[in-house]
Parts: C-alpha cells; sequence; structure tokens
C-alpha cells in the first residue's frame, strides 16, 4: 500500500461510521488511530474533521460533476478526496492519487478509474461558485441555513460568523491540574485550566493523573460552583464524570459529592474511571427531572444539563448535520424542568450552577430566566443576561454558558 492510503482508508471508514452509524468522530478518531504513528493519527482527524465540516459544499461540488447515483462506498471516499483537494494544503494530484488507490484498497476497484475523473476535474475546475447572501454564508460556514439563520439573528452576523469560523479550526487539548505545576498556556480567569499541544497528551504527567484532560470552559463550571472541604455536593446528569472528579479535587476529599445521571451504563463507566483516580464519589441512576433527595439537602450543586452541544463543534463538528430547526427549544424546556428540581434541592446559603456547552438562549438565558442567577466572579466570557458564556472566539476554549444562583 502506498505511503498516506492507510490514513485515508481509515478516514472514510470513519466518516462512514459517523455519518450513517450516528458514531460520535472524536471517540471513534481516538479509538481507530490508537495504534497509528501521531502524525497519521493527527492527519485521520484532520481529514474526517474537514470533510464533516464542509460536507455540504463537498456533496454539492461531487453532485455538480456527476450525473448519476454513486454508491456509499464511492461517494465516502469522493468526500474525503473533494476535502484533501479543496480544502486542506496537500497536494491536489497526490490527493487524487491517494484517493484512487484508497477506493481499490476499499473493496471498489471498478470504481477506480471513474473516482480518478471525478477527482481530477475537480482539480481542474473547482468547486461551484457560491449562492449570494444568507445561503452562500451558510455553505460557507458549513453550517444549515436555518441554523446561521438563528445565530444571526440572536448575535448578530458579526458574531455569529465569528463563532462559526472559530468554530471549524484545530483546538489545543485543554488540560487542568490536579497537583503540581501544568505545562502550557494558563487560561486567565481560570486558575488550574490550561491549553496545551496536542503532542503533550503522552507527558507521563497525564499517566499519572498530575493532569486531567478538561476543556478550560469545563473547568471554568466547578471553579464557579467553588465547593468547599465539607460541603455536601451534588452533581446532576454527570456522566462522563469529568466535572465530577474536578469537584472531588476541589473539596480535597472532606465532604460528601453525589453524582446522578439517567444512563446507566454511562454510570457504571463513570464510576469505573473515577475509582482508578481515587475519587470517592456516591454515584447512582435517576432523572434530573425528578431526582429522589429530599428538599434542602446540598451546600453546592452543578447542573450540568444535557444540551444541542454546539459551543463543542471543533470537537464534535456533526452535530450540525443532527439538529433541526427545534432541538434547542425542546431541550430548553427539559432543562427549565431539571433546574426547578434543582433549585428544591439547595439550603439556604448554597449555590447551584447551570451550565450547557451551547450558545443558543433557547437553552441559556431563556433557562435561567427569573431565576435570579448571575455571571460567575472573576471568570472571562462575555457576560449574558443571568450568566456568563465562554467560546472559541472569545476565549479560545469550548462554548459554555454559566449561571450561578445564590440562596
Amino acid at each position: 500500500m502506498k505511503q498516506g492510503v492507510g490514513s485515508r482508508v481509515v478516514a472514510v471508514e470513519l466518516l462512514r461510521r459517523v455519518l450513517e452509524d450516528g458514531a460520535y468522530s472524536n471517540i471513534v478518531v481516538r479509538t481507530a488511530t490508537r495504534d497509528l504513528e501521531r502524525r497519521d493519527a493527527l492527519f485521520v482527524q484532520r481529514l474526517l474533521y474537514t470533510t464533516i465540516r464542509y460536507l455540504d459544499r463537498i456533496d454539492r461540488t461531487i453532485d455538480a460533476k456527476v450525473s448519476r447515483s454513486i454508491d456509499d462506498d464511492v461517494r465516502a471516499v469522493l468526500r474525503v478526496g473533494v476535502a484533501e483537494i479543496l480544502f486542506t494544503d496537500a497536494d491536489a494530484y497526490a490527493a487524487v492519487d491517494s484517493a484512487v488507490e484508497a477506493v481499490r484498497v476499499g473493496g471498489s476497484p471498478r470504481a477506480s478509474g471513474f473516482v480518478n475523473g471525478v477527482l481530477r476535474n475537480i482539480v481542474r475546475e473547482g468547486e461551484p461558485p457560491l449562492p449570494s447572501g444568507p445561503e452562500g454564508e451558510a455553505l460557507r460556514l458549513g453550517v444549515p441555513l436555518w441554523l446561521h439563520d438563528d445565530l444571526v439573528r440572536t448575535y448578530g452576523a458579526e458574531t455569529a460568523n465569528s463563532f462559526l469560523e472559530t468554530s471549524n479550526q484545530p483546538t489545543r487539548v485543554g488540560v487542568r491540574r490536579r497537583r503540581g505545576e501544568a505545562p502550557g498556556a494558563p487560561i486567565v480567569g481560570i486558575d488550574d485550566a490550561y491549553l496545551i499541544d496536542d503532542v503533550i497528551l503522552h507527558h507521563a504527567s497525564i499517566a499519572s493523573s498530575d493532569l486531567v484532560v478538561s476543556d478550560p470552559s469545563s473547568t471554568a463550571v466547578a471553579a464557579a460552583l467553588d465547593p468547599q472541604p465539607g460541603d455536601r455536593v451534588l452533581d446532576l446528569a454527570a456522566a462522563p464524570g469529568g466535572k465530577t472528579l474536578h469537584l472531588w479535587d476541589l473539596i480535597g476529599g472532606e465532604g460528601l459529592v453525589v453524582a446522578m445521571d439517567r444512563h446507566a451504563g454511562r454510570v457504571a463507566t463513570a464510576r469505573r474511571r473515577l475509582v482508578g483516580q481515587g475519587a470517592d464519589v456516591r454515584w447512582l441512576i435517576g432523572d434530573a427531572t425528578a431526582p429522589p433527595f429530599q428538599p434542602h439537602s446540598f451546600d453546592r450543586i452543578l447542573l450540568d444539563a444535557p444540551c444541542t452541544g454546539l459551543g463543542t463543534l471543533r470537537r464534535r463538528p456533526e452535530i450540525r448535520h443532527r439538529l433541526h430547526p427545534d432541538s434547542a427549544a425542546e431541550l430548553g424546556r427539559d432543562q427549565r424542568r431539571m433546574l426547578e428540581a434543582a433549585t428544591t434541592l439547595l439550603r439556604p446559603g448554597g449555590r447551584l450552577v447551570y451550565s450547557v456547552c451551547t450558545v443558543t438562549p433557547e437553552e441559556t438565558v431563556d433557562v435561567v430566566a427569573g431565576t435570579g442567577s448571575h455571571a460567575p466572579e472573576s471568570l472571562p466570557g462575555a457576560e449574558m443576561a443571568g450568566g456568563v458564556l465562554l467560546a472559541p472566539h472569545v476565549t479560545g476554549s469550548d462554548g459554555m454558558f454559566i449561571a450561578v444562583i445564590d440562596r
């Protein structure tokens, strides 16, 4: 097999798993590239993410050159090939040759001539001109028109486009330190949050649990809750447990951390992982809209609610293809029910933090409206009604809305 073809074959397979089987790109990349050289693993991730981000433009370009139906296996190879030709700095004809070899290796050798012809045509002629106006802007940024329109109405064209453009860029890895000093660039306002180069993930301190992979926006959530040693802390919708571990670290093992999630499998996985990291957290399975606790039972409560996840587009670009115009409103209604239930569990003098890794008003300011929430003190971000927004174009981190309710 020619050099580089194997990486493209992997990227094609992962693309099909994401688009056809509903897999998450960040998870399949991590598992499928575990045994690859770091350079090859990063190349697979780049090809996969780029293809997903610009999928509508890629299909539009392919369909402009082809007048017949295309087998799914062949279309997947074409999609990755077009992504490499149009949206990377690779040598275009080398990308064509690699795609042709990839379709042969992938089990469709009779389509090699077809793939060669289509891709060489695209190298010569490029993609069709984008339409003018909002439709063209949405295509340029790789998002559905309805989503672009919603963000523009909420934030204005300049801010919305800045958010989407930044969300299409690669990101460094976020970490926080459990002990000692962390390498990398600290985030102003979040004492233990750092951004590091991806290669640092092989640093021995990760393996020894001195560092935990955690985007600065996630680190900011536990920092906003600010639990103290001796507190009774509740983490609702807690799996996979990254923020739960941070809460445990903040109380220093003195006090109680209860973590609840409605997914039994995710609870089991989170429990095993945190036990391995020395965290004595009490896990249980339950619905955050009806938590099984007495009123006023906890000093600190975190509700990191399920959401559309638009703040994580840099890491999970497929989210843009899985939402519909009513997604945010539907989730917002459930989030409000969770928040109302959680508030009854907070003791007088306690603190509740509501957070979501998204940017839509239906899931952020609308959910906390009328609760008396406020932005956390001493954290970076753009202040919004009742909270603060961290985002890639503002803080260099994932998108995260954080609101504090003090009693």
